[in-house]
Parts: structure tokens; sequence; C-alpha cells
């Protein structure tokens, strides 16, 4: 494992603890490295399905949000930059990979260092809001910079966009409105639907 690993993964830590110091009442729970390459997801999936369990993931973030009837289980992958050593679609196939799990939601969330310039930060944010806008990509894209105090400027989704720092509840329910907008088209076929049971299993959340 890199070091910038390392660091990403410290991070989603770190960001799972700052959400639930005060948790918004829409926020079910949260979970942080969920491990879908386990021998207990495998046997799950067999003993409930037949054939094949989905390819082996990991997902960084897994915010579970309260709906009126139901929940909604968004994938999440982060990326952390701290220079420009990085490529602007960085993450985003492993977000796309999560539509085959059952995720209600895909996320790729860019967070930028405080110590990198906002131009440089468009730089990255731009492009990615281009393809993802472009070509309709079935994902709901957050690009924000981290402040040294937990707070949050965004950069996309676009409509979001502002030089004043929010919150992180503040942030929690633009992910919720922009994931509620845009669902995983993947739920139209039975494996996945199979898949999210499984997860909803794993995650010990009644189904």
């Amino acid at each position: 494992m890199n070091g910038e690993s390392l660091k990403e993964k410290a991070l989603v830590r770190h960001l799972k603890e700052l959400f639930e110091r005060e948790p918004p009442t829409f926020l079910k729970k949260i979970y942080a490295h969920v491990n879908l390459s386990t021998k207990k997801f495998r046997e799950i999936w067999s003993q409930w399905w037949q054939g094949e369990a989905p390819p082996r993931l990991e997902v960084d973030m897994v915010p579970l949000f309260e709906l009126r009837e139901d929940v909604l289980l968004c994938g999440v992958e982060v990326e952390f930059f701290r220079n420009e050593s990085k490529n602007f679609t960085d993450g985003l196939q492993q977000a796309i990979s999560f539509g085959l799990f059952g995720f209600d939601s895909l996320v790729l969330w860019h967070i930028f260092s405080e110590t990198m310039k906002n131009s440089e930060i468009e730089g990255y944010a731009r492009p990615m809001r281009e393809i993802v806008e472009g070509l309709d990509l079935p994902i709901v894209y957050f690009a924000t910079k981290l402040s040294e105090n937990n707070r949050f400027e965004f950069f996309a989704p676009s409509n979001y966009y502002s030089s004043t720092m929010v919150e992180p509840s503040f942030l929690l329910k633009r992910m919720k409105d922009e994931c509620e907008k845009k669902k995983n088209p993947l739920l139209k076929n039975q494996r996945v639907l199979n898949a999210r049971k499984t997860l909803k299993i794993i995650l010990k959340i009644p189904v």
C-alpha cells in the first residue's frame, strides 16, 4: 500500500468521525472502508442468490440517508489531492464499479488540500464536471476544498459553487439531495437488486 492510499484511508476515517460528531437527522448511519471482498459477503450471496457474487471491492464511505419509506445507500469513492501530481479522472472507474453492488447512488468525491490554489483545483474539477455532465454519467461528482477547521468550499456540483466555507452537515445535505436526483440505473437489473439486499444484510439494515 503506497503513502497516498494511507493518507486517503486516514482522511476517510477523519470524515466519518467528523460527520458523526453532530449528525443531521437525515443521516441514519455512516460506514467507512466497507470491504465487499469478505468471505461473509460471498457466503450470504451464495446462500440467497444463484450464481457468482459480484467482483471484489472496497468502498471508502457509505452514508445511509433516511427517506420517508426507505433508506438511500450511497457508495462514495474519496480521492485526496494535495498537489497536481494526480489525474483529474482518478476514482472515476472505482465509483462506476459500485453500481454492480446495488448502491442507490454512486458518488465520486475529490477533496483538495487547503494548500492548493483555487485555479489549480478548477483545473481538476472543470474537466471532471464536463465529463460527468456531457456524457450523462450516473455519477454524483463532488469537488471540495477541506480547511483546517473542517469546513468545505464547493467546486462541484457547479450549482453549489461558492467561496463560502460550509459546515459538514450542509455538505451532507447537498450530497443527499444530489443522490436522490441521480440514481444507479443498474438497479433495474435483478442481479443488482439482489446485491443491494446482500449489502443491506452485511450492513445490518432491515431488508
